[in-house]
């Protein structure tokens, strides 16, 4: 079975590829399927192309795939319209990585309904102050999810990147050495 990360991986990084092989391990999953936001809703973002390319670069495991789906479908980019498709082309309920931060307001996000229907979250846990019996409520109001327990969390973000790359400061260890190529070869985030 396969599970899907959505995200805008502006740029993508460790901490991106260290949740999906922890969510692939604890949970048994055959592939990890990285689907970056084609135009998302609230989000100024780099263009698509340039940051599917990197996800590319990034995911150097062969169970880890990008999907470029977002940008077949109709702008902006919904997280409950990429669902229907999922749900529609694979015949059921989709696994969906998503944070607790983000978890918590799922009910504040376009059509949450059509996301209760159609996906099975995978919630990651992180240091965003989100209380798990907060997260454990979501339950009641018909959301079908796991908690991952085995997380192993990395803690970088990606405003933390680009701001290192804007001041030319070094990223090893914070993105992978072939995205950071890709990265000064566009002259990306200056």
């Amino acid at each position: 079975m396969d599970c899907y990360f959505f995200g805008t991986f502006n740029p993508p990084h460790n901490g991106h590829i260290n949740l999906a092989k922890s969510v692939k391990k604890e949970f048994g999953f055959d592939r990890i399927i990285f689907m970056p936001a084609f135009c998302p809703p609230h989000k100024e973002t780099l263009e698509f192309y340039h940051r599917y390319n990197m996800v590319k670069l990034a995911a150097d495991e062969e169970y880890l795939e990008v999907s470029d789906l977002e940008s077949k479908l109709e702008p902006p980019s919904y997280s409950y319209r990429t669902a229907a498709r999922l749900f529609e082309e694979n015949g059921g309920k989709i696994p969906f990585i998503i944070g607790y931060d983000a978890f918590i307001d799922i009910e504040k996000w376009k059509n949450p309904d059509i996301l209760k229907e159609k996906l099975d979250f995978i919630v990651l846990k992180r240091h965003s102050g989100v209380k798990k019996e907060d997260i454990l409520a979501l339950k009641n109001k018909g959301y079908s999810f796991k908690i991952a327990e085995t997380l192993e969390y990395f803690d970088v973000s990606s405003n933390e990147i680009r701001e290192k790359i804007k001041n030319n400061k070094d990223t090893t260890g914070l993105i992978n050495e072939k995205v950071r190529k890709y990265i000064d070869e566009h002259g990306l985030y200056r």
